[in-house]
Formats: C-alpha cells, structure tokens, sequence
C-alpha cells in the first residue's frame, strides 16, 4: 500500500457544531405544575379560612325544646344585696369636760363590760364633790336648828335646802364617776378618737341622741363621730334595699337566708322601712334590716353581702318554665305538643311567678308537655341573599355570614301552629 499524503486541516472543519435544538415542553410543564399547586394551595387557604373563621348559620326557623307542666310547693322569694354591720354598737363620749389624761385602748383590742377605755383630769370634778358634800352638811345644820325652834315655813324651807344639797351632791359624784369613759358592754373596740391632750366637752349623750351617763349604746350602723366606737361581734345584721314592688310581700319575721363570702347564715326579717330613698335613676327603694340568727365570726363590718327572704311557701301549685309563655293579641299563650307529634297554640291564664317558672291557673294540666322555641335576633341570621352572595366570602355580613347567638322565646310562631 503506497502512503497517502496528509490532508491539511482547515479552520472551518475545527468550527464547533451549533448546539442541538433546546426542548423546552419539560420547563412548561413544570410552571403548569407550579401554578396548579399553587392555586390549589390558595383555594385550600380560602375554604379553611372560611369554615374556621365562619361563624355558624342560624335558619330562620330557630331552635326549640320542650318543657314538662307540673305541680307541686312552691316558694316565693325577694333578693337583695346590703352590707354588714355589727347588731350591737355602742359609740361612747365622755358626758363631762376636761383634759385626756389617759386612754387605755387601741382600734382592734377586745374588751369587757365595765373595762377603763379613757379618763380625763377629774380635779375640780372631786373639788365639787367636797363643796357639794359642805353643802350637805351645812343644809343639814341649819335643818336642825330650824326644826327645835322655827315655824312650819322655816321648817319646810330647810328642809328643801337640805334635798338641794344632797342632788348637787349626788350629780357631782356622778360627773366625777364620769371622768373615767368605760365600756357598755363586751366586744371590739372599733375606733379611738382621744389622744392624751386633748380637751373634750361632755356632750351628754351619744352621737346617736341617746342620753347615757358614760356613753350609750345604739343599734345603728349611722356614720359615728362618737369618741370612742365599741361594737359586738358576736351578732350580726345585713342592711340593704328593696324596690316598691316587692314591698308588699315583705313583712318583718319573715325567714331569710344571708349568703357572706360563700357561706350561708339563717337570718329573719327585722324590720322593712316605709320611707322611700331616690336611687341615681330616681327609683324608690325602702330601707330594710335582716338579723343573722345566733352568733357568727369570721364577718366584717362594712363587707357586702347578699339576702334571700323567703315570703310564702304554696303546695299543689301548676307551673310551666316561663319561657314557654309568650304574649298574642293581649293574651298568655304556650304551644302545647299534642300526642300525635302536632302542636296547638293554647291560652293559659298565668298567677304568680316562682323563679324561671310561672304559674297557671287555667289552660294546661298537670303532665303537659310544651314548645319553647328560640328564634335567633334578626341581626344574627344571614338571609338567602347573604349566604348566596360575594363567592366564597360572600354575604353581606362579611366571611362566614351572621352568629347563632340564640334569642328570646318565640312563643307562638307567625301563621299557625308551632313546630
């Protein structure tokens, strides 16, 4: 074989060849694929946003249950709400003038019946004491002269002086006695406005009126601006108010149940009042006292407390849950369920109301079953147009349309029997 001699390269044959054609349905099928995902994911987002934020459509038509009428005792009951004060108050002031020399107690401390609380400078008090007691005397001695040689008249007229002298005598002791301020009776020093210094004027008497030789004790829970407040803690009574209404049904003696601090404490009526006070929305309200029965601890004057005061008590009384009546063309009315599923609208005559149930005294008997039905406020229902409106959060009330918040008893339905 002969040897061939070399082709000479040239420059076009070492051109690089033009890249293939570029397939580019596999990047379109993946944007289709990413925006499919991501609509799914938008329309995903939407439908759980609108059933988890969505509150619940109430139909037109409501909710309803039923009630049973039954009879048996009754109670009827007035409740109140008052505050808590001791039964027993004593505010003690001293009855003669003259400086605080000494004060025994302090606000909290517990003292007894006849115990020392404060005294004042008794000085010129015993100065009178000796020149009453001089006077005696003296009265005495001209008593006797007048009496071996005077006339009836002398005699009489000594006679009278004598009983003069003898009373300032007897009041200058008992200003005297009176110089020491003492407790009434047992219990809690409730507040102390003496110090060591000061001047009183006796005032004679309580801040209450009451005249009291040391001090008087009242009954009261009227704001003191007595020298010394003393008051029992033993005994206790709930003061509060009732409205014009319940007046009537009150009577003093009445059983009563006071609830102070989540514990119950039998009580009776002590006393109603029949003078009205004006609240701030110009209310009559009358002034009533319940006692506590017995002796209590643990109470604190001024707390809040509330009453139940029980005002009769009725057996074989028909009743039905209140909420079953409802008002048509000025008359009482219940749906009452008949036997065989249907319903008929029923005029009741209603009497007294115990509670949630009222009474019947005509109409319905004893094991009747009724309708009570509630309808949702109209601001709570979505209408057709709402809940067809707007795509996915359409209506007029926003996302998710209104709110089955419940509603009053409808009673009677419009256009017929009840459901």
């Amino acid at each position: 074989m002969s040897e061939q001699d070399p082709v000479e390269a040239t420059a076009d044959q070492f051109e690089p060849a033009p890249p293939p054609p570029v397939k580019r349905w596999w990047k379109s099928r993946k944007v289709w694929l990413a925006g499919g995902l991501a609509v799914v994911v938008l329309v995903a987002a939407g439908l759980g946003s609108f059933y988890l934020f969505s509150p619940k459509r109430t139909s037109a038509a409501g909710r309803t249950m039923t009630a049973e009428v039954t009879q048996g005792s009754q109670t009827s009951t007035v409740s109140l709400d008052g505050t808590l004060s001791p039964r027993k108050q004593a505010n003690l002031n001293f009855t003669v003038s003259g400086e605080i020399t000494k004060v025994y107690v302090s606000a909290g401390q517990k003292v007894t019946k006849g115990q020392k609380l404060a005294r004042i400078d008794d000085s010129s008090l015993q100065d009178a004491v000796d020149l009453a007691s001089a006077n005696v005397t003296s009265a005495q001695a001209n008593y006797s002269d007048v009496a071996s040689s005077g006339s009836s008249a002398a005699i009489t007229a000594a006679a009278a002086q004598v009983d003069s002298a003898k009373a300032s005598l007897a009041s200058a002791k008992t200003n005297l006695k009176n110089a020491t301020l003492r407790a009434t009776m047992n219990g809690t020093i409730a507040s102390v406005d003496l110090s060591v210094g000061d001047q009183v004027t006796g005032s004679g008497s309580s801040s209450s009126g009451t005249q009291s030789a040391a001090g008087a004790a009242t009954e009261t829970s009227t704001t003191s601006t007595a020298q010394v407040v003393l008051i029992s803690t033993a005994t206790w009574k709930l003061e509060g108010s009732v409205g014009a209404s319940d007046l009537a049904a009150l009577k003093a003696g009445q059983s009563a149940t006071v609830t102070a601090d989540g514990t119950e404490y039998p009580a009776t009526l002590n006393s109603v009042g029949i003078v009205a006070t004006s609240t701030s929305d110009g209310a009559a309200t009358f002034p009533v006292v319940i006692n506590l029965t017995g002796t209590q601890s643990g109470l604190y004057s001024g707390t809040t407390a509330s009453a139940v005061i029980t005002t009769g008590s009725y057996d074989d009384v028909l009743t039905v849950a209140t909420a079953a009546i409802s008002t048509n063309n000025g008359e009482s009315v219940v749906t009452k369920l008949n036997d065989d599923g249907t319903t008929t609208i029923t005029t009741v005559v209603t009497g007294r109301v115990f509670g949630d149930v009222t009474e019947i005294t005509s109409g319905l008997a004893a094991g009747d079953t009724v309708q009570i039905s509630f309808r949702p406020s109209s601001n709570s229902t979505a209408s057709s147009s709402d809940s067809s409106g707007g795509g996915l959060f359409g209506g007029s009330s926003g996302m998710g349309g209104g709110l089955d918040s419940g509603g009053p008893p409808a009673g009677a339905p419009a256009g017929g029997p009840g459901r």
